[in-house]
């Protein structure tokens, strides 16, 4: 088990978004946490990746690898992102620096954790943008984001997030602002890394994507686990009725 989130309570001030999540994901694994909007999703992958805003209060036991991540200091999960978790955030514009070339910042990523191989960051990012699927990728090493596609500017993020070669990809509805034929493309993506070794905890509202992806699936009601379930079972029989009204929808 590489992942396991027991008890996940979080609050923002006084208001209570996340009650008891527990749910564990596996060495090589598509793992896909599905609700509606608001429902506390990507609240989820914050909490993991330790990076709720300063109002937010946690209580959970989170363990990846072997290490419990709730409690650690700042400067230790710091060590923690990037390297041995990646995250693909859902609007890649507002990740993107515009000033910056795209190839800059994937550099940049990967220097933050591996600042003596300066020599070797260029071509470690020209490789993670060649496997996230860009191509004539020494070319777009050179562009600046307002010069990408959508499709492009999140395969960008996505070659950002793996550069370091993480264990675990966290991914926060990736495909939402995309057309469906690069859609399909980016999980398409998704299931050739997972292939490659990685795990994956996407969040999305789509069981569509859920379809083309998930090995197992957590639903999420108001902040709550509805259903668990491998993802044929989830489809073949869901057993709650919020499920099957998630279901009727694709």
């Amino acid at each position: 088990m590489l992942l396991e989130v027991k008890n996940l309570n979080l609050w923002y001030g006084e208001k209570q978004v996340l009650w008891n999540v527990s749910f564990n994901l596996n060495d090589g694994e598509i793992l896909c946490i599905v609700g509606e909007s608001g429902s506390g999703k990507s609240s989820i992958l914050y909490s993991i990746m330790g990076i709720l805003p300063p109002l937010a209060r946690l209580q959970a036991s989170i363990n990846f690898a072997d290490t419990e991540l709730t409690g650690l200091t700042d400067r230790d999960m710091q060590r923690i992102r990037g390297k041995d978790i990646g995250m693909v955030f859902q609007e890649p514009s507002s990740y993107l620096d515009p000033l910056f070339t795209v190839g800059s910042q994937i550099e940049e990523t990967y220097l933050g954790h591996f600042p003596a191989d300066k020599k070797g960051a260029r071509e470690r990012a020209l490789q993670a943008m060649k496997r996230a699927g860009i191509a004539s990728a020494e070319e777009k090493f050179k562009l600046y984001p307002h010069q990408l596609s959508g499709g492009l500017k999140q395969r960008v993020c996505i070659a950002s997030a793996i550069v370091c070669e993480p264990r675990l990809l966290l991914a926060d509805e990736p495909t939402t602002a995309l057309d469906v034929s690069v859609q399909k493309k980016i999980l398409s993506l998704f299931r050739r890394l997972r292939q490659e070794g990685k795990s994956i905890l996407l969040v999305t509202h789509d069981f569509g994507v859920v379809a083309e992806v998930a090995d197992r699936v957590v639903v999420l009601k108001e902040g709550r686990v509805v259903e668990e379930g491998n993802v044929f079972d989830i489809f073949d029989s869901p057993r709650e009725e919020y499920t099957k009204l998630l279901l009727s929808s694709l």
